[in-house]
């Protein structure tokens, strides 16, 4: 946890200095659904763990697609920001929570015209807990993206991403090696900018 607080204080240090060399900048704030694509193979691992381990194999996806996404959005086109969610949450016989964070660094294109594109890399790291969870590692995020009615107070945007962050989970009897995921491998996130 402390290797993440350093990355997201390294990451808003580096940043702040670019603040300092535009003017009208703002910061915007994304909300909206997002799907990840490996979540299934979370339950699915949990149901085998359980078949090996303990009675029960009752595993619900009880995840919340929510995320939320600030941004800064410099004048000169780039845009630095942080993102969370959505909670992925095992139930039943388990209990898992995760959440995925992630701070990246940016460039708008178009950011003057009705339809705007962005691109952006950066890091993330999936926060969890849970029954057989036994660690997370950082990865690369990078994203593209669209956003409609760039001039408009609210905005309407679409982004998929590609997040390469892993959890661990504990190895079954007979396993020679712990699980890993890559939980939001492919994201894709229907959002509003305010």
């Amino acid at each position: 946890m402390k290797k993440i607080s350093l990355v997201f204080i390294l990451f808003f240090t580096l940043i702040q200095p670019a603040a300092a060399w535009t003017d009208g900048n703002a910061w915007r704030f994304a909300l909206g659904y997002s799907f990840l694509n490996n979540v299934k193979e979370i339950r699915d691992a949990y149901k085998h763990l359980l078949r090996e381990t303990r009675p029960g194999k009752d595993v619900y996806n009880a995840s919340f697609g929510i995320r939320f996404q600030p941004y800064y959005q410099f004048e000169n086109g780039m845009r630095a920001g942080v993102g969370a969610g959505p909670l992925i949450l095992m139930v039943g016989d388990v209990r898992h929570v995760q959440i995925p964070f992630n701070a990246t660094i940016g460039y708008t294109f178009f950011a003057d015209s009705p339809i705007s594109v962005y691109a952006k890399g950066g890091v993330a790291f999936h926060i969890a807990s849970g029954d057989f969870y036994a660690g997370s590692s950082p990865g690369f995020y990078g994203g593209i993206g669209c956003v409609f009615f760039s001039s408009k107070p609210v905005r309407l945007g679409f982004e998929t991403a590609w997040d390469a962050s892993e959890i661990t989970l504990d190895r079954a009897p007979g396993q020679t090696r712990h699980e890993k995921i890559k939980t939001g491998e492919l994201t894709f996130f229907l959002y509003a900018d305010f």
